[in-house]
């Protein structure tokens, strides 16, 4: 993952999860702000740096299709359409402070697994009280699997 597109229009909860070289996933999510806010906190956490994140009137027009992909024709909004109010974090530099630290390493207690128990949130952003867990997606099928997880379709 590279970037996420949020669409503008009030009430409407699509968005494009951006892929290195490769074609754009599009979804609808409800919850899709906490969503976000979980994203954007694991890749900090493994990449050290803030998530770009789009605001655009129509996410369609930004997402790479297949077809597109094939071609290594990528489509992302342009930088002007980067909201700066999501970058919440501050890389990581020896000596230096930052607004939120992260840990070093990922630990495997930090995410969620699949037992069929009521799960803890994965990450909680302070201040809400809105807990967003597994049990609150339907999760469709695994799209892949890793050394550090599994990727749902939710």
């Amino acid at each position: 993952m590279i970037a996420l597109s949020r669409c503008s229009e009030k009430g409407n909860g699509e968005f494009v999860v951006h892929v290195q070289n490769e074609y754009s996933y599009r979804f609808i999510c409800e919850l899709r702000d906490e969503l976000f806010e979980a994203l954007k906190a694991v890749y900090f956490k493994t990449a050290n740096k803030n998530l770009p994140i789009y605001s655009v009137s129509k996410c369609k027009d930004y997402a790479t299709s297949k077809k597109d992909a094939a071609a290594g024709n990528f489509k992302t909004p342009p930088e002007d359409f980067r909201v700066a109010s999501e970058d919440i974090y501050e890389p990581i530099q020896e000596g230096v402070g930052q607004k939120h630290k992260a840990p070093s390493s990922v630990e495997p207690d930090d995410f969620p697994i699949d037992d069929g128990k009521v799960h803890r949130p994965t990450f909680v952003k302070k201040g809400n009280d809105t807990e967003c867990t597994l049990s609150d997606f339907n999760l469709l099928k695994v799209i892949g699997r890793g050394s550090f997880g599994k990727v749902f379709l939710v």
